[in-house]
């Protein structure tokens, strides 16, 4: 006969093993989002280049 006690107190040890690998995946994820988003937002922020209005670049 197995034991029922031993049965419940591993299952909920893999549970929380999971809850905790599921929680630490989310975060990272957020973090990663974050640091994107913070990326895009400083190069947003750059001035654009300044436009030639004169000549051509590469002269006949």
């Amino acid at each position: 006969m197995w034991n029922l006690l031993g049965w419940a107190a591993a299952s909920n040890q893999r549970a929380i093993e999971n809850a905790r690998a599921g929680a630490t995946a989310c975060g990272r994820r957020r973090v990663e989002r974050a640091e994107v988003a913070h990326y895009l937002d400083s190069r947003s922020r750059l001035p654009a280049p300044l436009a030639r209005t004169y000549g051509s670049e590469h002269p006949a």
